[in-house]
Formats: structure tokens, C-alpha cells, sequence
């Protein structure tokens, strides 16, 4: 439901922020790497702002008054301009904090812009009669959102065949050799690692297509919890699998429900 999602990515949003506050003087204070270079245009500021129209200096200004919002959004219903204000604050930093952004993080910055556009609630006026542009842009911003999602589970399995190791069944192994990143002890058992390998590989290509029938959608959805769950805890990549997460109630049946309205 549109509700639940937006409870959903607030609590991630919430979550995420207050798990970098033991490291928020080398993510948001100083990052050792500098800000992503500013494209020239009008918009710049909205998601680059720090090194652009703001002091690095002011970023632990914005993470908490973000976690306020957020935390304040899980509880009552979303409001546009607070959404906004999420958008342009937790796009600039992760941009400031690129080099340890993931899919996840740019999935949950996509996703609260077009957050933007949804009702507050769970009503939706239909589409019917006199139209107007609100209602036609709380319905693009749905689908938008539901089409991202599968957009960003299908570019990553399509990357992953455009590689070797992948498709060797070797790059789970691989990474689980290297202790900053994966578990020692899944690179000691090469049968569990090339499992975990295709399977990733097969949840991701076929997610995107799962999930448009609702006998499959849910045993899919399921798969998605173990999934990104287990990899997760043992990549420790935990917040990048919950932001994932985060979006699939765009997905639930009630979700639909309310577009229904939308096509009367």
C-alpha cells in the first residue's frame, strides 16, 4: 500500500542515518573523499548541495533534522514538502558520502522523489471526469516507483553476465575470500558458494518478471527477504538489503487497490 511504503522507506531512512552516527565524523564531517564533481545546471544544488551551495561543515545539520522528519513520517502521514526536503537533503549526502553509497542508497533517493507526488493517505481520487494533474502524477509516481524497483533488480543481474566470474560461478567465492567483505568460511566451502552465486544471479533476472502475477509475486517477495537478509549479515552489506525491502510494499495487492480507482 502507498501508506505502508512510505512508513517503510521513513523507517529506513531513520535507521540507516541513526546506524551512521558512530562513523558520522568520517562519512558526513570529513569524508576522505572529496565531493562528487557539481554538473553545471539550476538543479545542481538539490542533490549536490554540499560543495555547491552549502559548508561540508553543515552535513550533520542535515542528517539529523532528516531523521526527525522520517521518524515523524512513520508515525503520521507523509507530507510533500517534508518528503522534499528528505529528497534534496539525503540525495546531497549520499553524494557527499559516495564512496560508500550503494544501489541501495541510490534506490532509496530515487524512490523518495517520486515519493513527492503520492497522497498522504491511502485515497486517491479516480480518474474520472474532469482531470487533473495532481491525480495523473500521484499515478506515474507510482508505477514509476514499482517500475524502479524492477529496474534496479534487472540492471544488476544483466551487469552481472556482461562479466566472467558470474557467470563461472566463482565471484561469491571470490568476494568471501576477501575478509573486509564476505566470510571466511563460505570461501571454505566452494559448493555453498557457487549455490549462493546462480542463485542471486537467477533471483535478480527473474524477480522483475515474478512479481506481475500474484501467484508468483509473493513466493518471489519471500525469496527477497531470505535473500537479501542472509546476504546481508554475512556481507554485512545489511542496509543496502533493507532498502531494497523497504520498496516492496509498492508491490502489495492493496497498492493495487488504490490504482484501481485510478482506471475506473
Amino acid at each position: 500500500s502507498i501508506r505502508l511504503l512510505q512508513r517503510t522507506v521513513h523507517l529506513w531512512l531513520f535507521g540507516f542515518l541513526l546506524s551512521t552516527l558512530p562513523g558520522a565524523e568520517w562519512l558526513w564531517l570529513h569524508p576522505p573523499t572529496a565531493p562528487l564533481p557539481a554538473p553545471p545546471g539550476l538543479l545542481t544544488p538539490l542533490t549536490l548541495a554540499w560543495g555547491t551551495c552549502l559548508p561540508v561543515g553543515l552535513a550533520w545539520v542535515a542528517v539529523a533534522l532528516v531523521m526527525v522528519l522520517a521518524l515523524y513520517s512513520v508515525f503520521r502521514p507523509s507530507r510533500w514538502w517534508i518528503t522534499l526536503v528528505e529528497w534534496v537533503l539525503f540525495s546531497s549526502l549520499v553524494n557527499l558520502a559516495w564512496l560508500s553509497a550503494t544501489g541501495g542508497h541510490q534506490l532509496i533517493a530515487n524512490v523518495l522523489f517520486w515519493m513527492i507526488f503520492l497522497p498522504s493517505g491511502e485515497q486517491q481520487a479516480p480518474l474520472v471526469g474532469k482531470v487533473h494533474l495532481a491525480q495523473v502524477l500521484q499515478v506515474a509516481a507510482f508505477w514509476i516507483i514499482r517500475l524502479q524497483l524492477l529496474l534496479a533488480y534487472a540492471v544488476t543481474g544483466v551487469l552481472k553476465l556482461t562479466g566472467v566470474h558470474w557467470l563461472a560461478g566463482d565471484a561469491v567465492g571470490i568476494v568471501a575470500t576477501d575478509a573486509r567483505f564476505g566470510p571466511l568460511w563460505l570461501a571454505g566451502m566452494p559448493w555453498l558458494a557457487v549455490l549462493v552465486n546462480y542463485g542471486a544471479l537467477l533471483f535478480q533476472l527473474t524477480f522483475p518478471l515474478a512479481v506481475w502475477w500474484r501467484p508468483t509475486r509473493y513466493w518471489w517477495m519471500a525469496m527477497g527477504v531470505v535473500f537479501h537478509m542472509s546476504t546481508g549479515f554475512a556481507f554485512d552489506i545489511l542496509d543496502m538489503g533493507l532498502a531494497f525491502l523497504a520498496v516492496y510494499p509498492v508491490w502489495f495487492r492493496t497498492g493495487e487497490a488504490v490504482q484501481a480507482r485510478g482506471r475506473v
